[in-house]
């Protein structure tokens, strides 16, 4: 919210002058801020069962050195609104 502030106080239009793009897909603020913000999608739900998962892994099994956790990518997908626009045309 604060770069559409900063945006507007500078005269600045959104996604002409600049495009803005945010993370964590909050639809209530998304959806809500004029235009549409544009969000990267993180899958909260699926990245807390995995770390349970690993932590259950980790903690079933007696007498064994805890070692780095695992690393894994999950997917965030693109959710497109209004905050972004395809470059001009040369």
């Amino acid at each position: 919210m604060g770069a559409y502030h900063a945006a507007a106080e500078l005269g600045l239009s959104i996604p002409a002058d600049l495009p803005v793009i945010g993370f964590d897909n909050q639809e209530l603020i998304c959806d809500g801020m004029l235009p549409g913000l544009t969000t990267v999608a993180r899958p909260h739900y699926e990245m807390g069962a995995r770390a349970v998962a690993q932590l259950l892994a980790l903690t079933g099994t007696p007498n064994r050195e805890p070692g780095p956790a695992a690393q894994e990518m999950l997917p965030c997908p693109l959710v497109a609104r209004a905050s972004v626009a395809s470059p001009p045309r040369l």
